[in-house]
């Protein structure tokens, strides 16, 4: 697809036909791309379409607070000095201009700073004034920030009312789109939500569920409101939906303090308004001087991505009445008194609610936040036109495509046909669609958009009652889904084939057309299904995404590097007669007593001869190798092996084939360094975490996060190999001197160990630090700061899978730095298979043994049948009994070729078509090592399936 991208004729025809039909409102004059090119170049690319989730900064408005802060010193703000003053002032000049963005001023609205949208939502729970018979009353498609609300309003004796657009209106059901056929007002019944009975409780009415007429219900709930006093009320919405992008009338809020919804007009009291504004004021202009609510939160990184954790709520003068506070912090207080109750807040609202000190740096960013949007775009209004122009561009395009049995290839959740921009903003939600009518999981799109940098968003976005409403979900089936294991954040897309979220687009003030033509270019190819009569492609791939500089050549290691494998000549060719695959003739002296090969390479030779004799004898009667005999590495074609010495003659019986079967070791791989290449071995020790030091290293950035190839694809060019003679784990790279680190594992107290922690697959590791000059090193080959650091040996992790590929609850087996599971086992059959279906879908040849180091396996077996290794629960493996934790999924890592560090779409695009939602490819094992006695593996040891699971 770049290589589709860099056709300017095909670019500029496409953008010729956006810009007939949409041109009047796309870009700023034509500034567009070079805005592009000279403020975010750091976006080149990508295609970055979560503008709602977090908009991106501009280099100028980086450029220009790095320059504020040089030029001036700010103090803290609760003193007297210049520097303190001249902070206090740029805090209200701030607060006058923010005001003026939403077009108001001081005299009529109050600024309060928080920590972000949720934060001003929850100072406002807690500071309004609840009453028993007070209602708290919100829109059924609220983020669940406003859903909280609900909990604090309950305890304080709120009634709590969950209402559709439609109940809002009472005008029944609408001809909108996803629109449930008969719903009612609700009042939250849990048990949770405190003095909230029975008595005023009605229940949420679902398509094909059965209930008492709605005029009775209606009735029940007049005569629940009518009870209450002369209480505050208060009802709050979204300005726009940050689930579909639906912009909800602003003149609600007037409409609601006048009691002219069905909702409100039988309570007494007074009712208040909160717009959460988060997502609207991102692409849209909100004018405060029309727009009647009380109460407005928001997030600034919504508008201009920096900075972060900085938020508002917005205060209409006459409602600050009703904001009562409690606690108190630093800088609110006129006068205390510390033995006593005596307190005296300030009378300024913003200074009495905000506690502590400000984060006034942050706030002072501000400033170039607003300064640098004007003038790149000329003003909320053109991002409003800009941003709607691509959604409904997109929206148009996606909606028209099909299936060549003409089924439509997505579904899109919207209340809009996109005709209008005061009620559709810049945000296309949707889930795709096979050509059986099946759905797409929103994990697959989000798989596939990762290989092709396409930064999107999956899941429900916290906003339940859209997700559910646009999915015909009801509360009973979330419920259901999860007890079926479905939890926020997770990958279960599809439960019973109904998908449990979707996938969102939204765009910013920077995107570009380019970014929403590369999108549907992308759904084009990898899910729109085209008739076989017309291409021998599955799923659209016309090779447009293929690497063309895909290489089936792995780097040539020297021989004390610990992984040499000669270019497989024929590219899927696999000599299947032969004990081994096709190798170089080097011999790796990783293990052996002699030491490296940069010792007299002369006497070597006779010294490797008699070694091999050795440890051939060794094996043939069944005994141990010892820590001496371990490490010797492939591929060694002038080693002089008799094959039964290695392969056990003994066949093993097929179940299916009912003919003999042999299943035998073909390849040993560890990967001491987590995500770096591999060092293969002929034999090797067990340990009781795995292989003997299989990641017991990982490389981290400045921060401590662990980095792995989906960050850094550079990892997998660092090649390490373990001398056990003479205690080091050398790393070796292109263009850098081999680098030695000790195998003696310093311990925490030791002087030289320097601890440190970082988190591998969700568990916090305790580490130790491998020093300054490992770190160099890294540093310079990576061109990024980071550093070495190794697994303490005093702390454990627990293995994460089970059979089913839940969580491992039976037995405890430790853990390296390893992701999941001990050992990962894959199958020269199934890559076989897998390289057959890649060459018949796609004009990508993958070599089968790039193959088998793209997929990282630690054993690799040659069998009977493609993928039987998925139904084993037990093997044995020469004397070892292993367990089978279920399989592996897959992610975009597999795409990565491990000789050069280059991206491609494939495996993982054949491996989505073939074996499902999941990806999976190889299976994870356990060995328990029970005993104390050491015990090995080697090539060559016959592969026994000991139990078959049930299926």
């Amino acid at each position: 697809m770049a290589d589709k991208w860099r056709n300017v004729e095909h670019r500029q025809r496409k953008k010729a036909d956006f810009l007939k039909n949409c041109g009047k409102l796309y870009g700023y004059g034509g500034r567009i791309d070079k805005m592009q090119e000279e403020e975010f170049d750091r976006l080149k690319g990508m295609v970055y379409l979560d503008h709602t989730g977090t908009t991106h900064y501009a280099q100028s408005q980086l450029d220009a607070y790095m320059k504020d802060l040089q030029m001036n010193v700010y103090g803290n703000p609760h003193t007297r000095s210049a520097s303190s003053r001249l902070t206090t002032d740029t805090i209200d000049q701030l607060r006058f201009r923010i005001l003026q963005h939403f077009n108001t001023s001081i005299k009529h609205h109050s600024v309060i700073f928080t920590s972000g949208c949720t934060g001003a939502l929850k100072l406002l729970a807690e500071s309004f004034t609840w009453e028993d018979g007070s209602i708290f009353s919100y829109l059924e498609d609220n983020h669940t920030s406003v859903l909280g609300v609900r909990e604090v309003a309950a305890k304080e004796g709120a009634k709590i009312m969950c209402v559709s657009e439609q109940e809002l209106l009472g005008c029944g059901n609408m001809d909108g789109k996803g629109s449930p056929q008969s719903r009612t007002i609700t009042a939250e019944k849990n048990s949770s939500i405190a003095n909230c009975t029975a008595n005023n409780s009605i229940s949420s009415h679902f398509p094909g569920k059965t209930h008492s007429s709605k005029e009775s219900e209606r009735s029940d709930f007049i005569n629940a409101t009518s009870r209450c006093g002369r209480q505050s009320h208060l009802f709050a919405y979204a300005a726009m939906c940050n689930f579909s992008g639906r912009k909800f009338p602003l003149d609600w809020c007037r409409k609601i303090k006048r009691k002219q919804f069905s909702l409100c007009e039988e309570s007494d009291g007074k009712w208040y308004t909160c717009l959460d504004a988060a997502s609207y004021v991102s692409t849209n202009p909100l004018d405060l001087s029309s727009c009647e609510a009380d109460f407005v939160t928001l997030s600034f990184y919504k508008i201009f991505g920096f900075p972060t954790g900085l938020g508002a709520l917005i205060i209409r003068k006459d409602a600050e009445d009703t904001l009562r506070k409690t606690y108190f912090g630093g800088g609110t207080a006129l006068a205390v008194t510390s033995n006593g109750r005596f307190y005296v807040p300030r009378p300024i609202l913003h200074d009495r609610f905000e506690d502590g000190t400000l984060p006034f740096l942050d706030i002072i960013a501000l400033r170039h936040g607003f300064d640098t949007l004007e003038k790149l775009t000329g003003g909320m209004l053109q991002v409003s036109q800009h941003t709607f122009s691509l959604a409904r561009y997109v929206y148009l395009q996606l909606t028209s495509l099909k299936h060549h049995n003409g089924h439509p290839v997505a579904v899109v959740y919207a209340d809009t046909d996109f005709d209008d921009i005061t009620t559709q903003g810049a945000i296309v939600n949707f889930n795709l669609m096979r050509a059986n009518g099946d759905f797409v999981g929103y994990s697959e799109v989000d798989k596939l958009a990762s290989l092709h940098d396409i930064h999107l968003r999956t899941g429900c976005f916290c906003n339940s009652g859209a997700c559910s409403r646009h999915l015909g979900l009801s509360n009973q089936q979330i419920r259901e889904n999860y007890q079926a294991g479905h939890v926020c954040g997770d990958d279960k897309d599809l439960i019973s084939g109904q998908p449990t979220g979707s996938v969102r687009i939204s765009f910013g003030y920077m995107s570009t057309f380019e970014d929403a033509q590369f999108f549907l270019d992308f759904v084009q190819e990898c899910f729109v299904e085209k008739s076989p009569k017309t291409t021998g492609a599955v799923n659209g791939q016309n090779g447009q995404y293929c690497n063309k500089g895909l290489t089936s050549k792995v780097n040539v290691q020297s021989t004390n590097e610990g992984l040499d494998i000669e270019d497989d000549k024929k590219g899927t060719e696999e000599n299947t007669s032969s004990t081994f695959p096709k190798t170089s003739a080097t011999l790796k002296s990783s293990g052996l007593k002699h030491g490296r090969k940069d010792q007299a390479d002369g006497p070597q030779e006779d010294h490797r001869d008699s070694f091999k004799k050795e440890i051939e004898e060794k094996s043939s009667k069944g005994q141990v190798l010892d820590s001496s005999y371990q490490s010797l590495a492939v591929r060694d074609s002038e080693r002089n092996v008799p094959q039964s010495t290695w392969r056990k003659e003994k066949p093993t019986e097929n179940r299916e084939l009912k003919e003999p079967v042999q299943r035998y070791l073909t390849n040993i791989f560890l990967y001491p360094v987590k995500s770096c290449g591999a060092f293969e071995v002929k034999s090797w020790q067990l340990s009781t975490r795995g292989l003997m030091y299989d990641r017991e290293w990982m490389v981290v950035n400045e921060s401590g996060v662990c980095l792995s190839q989906k960050r850094e694809p550079k990892l997998c060019l660092v090649r390490p190999a373990i001398y056990l003679t003479e205690g080091v784990l050398q790393l070796s790279a292109e263009g850098m001197k081999p680098l030695d680190v000790p195998l003696n594992a310093a311990r925490i107290g030791d002087v030289e160990a320097s601890m440190c922690q970082s988190k591998v697959c969700g568990d916090r590791i305790t580490g130790l630090d491998c020093g300054n000059e490992a770190a160099d090193w890294l540093t310079i080959f990576l061109g990024r700061p980071c550093r070495l650091v190794r697994q303490n040996p005093d702390s454990d992790r627990d293995c994460k899978v089970n059979r089913d590929g839940g969580n491992s609850a039976d037995g405890k087996f430790s853990l390296s730095l390893a992701n999941e599971s001990q050992y990962l086992l894959i199958s020269r059959p199934s890559l076989r298979e897998l390289q057959q279906q890649i060459t018949a879908n796609s004009n990508m040849a993958i070599p089968t043994e790039d193959l088998v180091l793209r997929f990282r396996g630690n054993l690799v077996i040659d069998s009977g049948q493609p993928y039987e290794e998925d139904d084993w629960s037990e093997l044995m493996i020469g004397q070892q009994q292993f367990q089978s934790r279920g399989l592996c999924s897959r992610c975009q890592m597999v795409c990565l070729d491990q000789a050069t560090a280059q991206r491609s779409k494939e495996p993982l695009m054949t491996l989505l078509r073939v074996r499902g939602k999941k990806v999976p490819f190889g299976i994870h094992l356990v060995h328990n090592m029970a005993d104390t006695e050491p015990c090995c593996i080697q090539v060559g040891d016959e592969v026994t399936p000991v139990t078959m699971a049930t299926v």
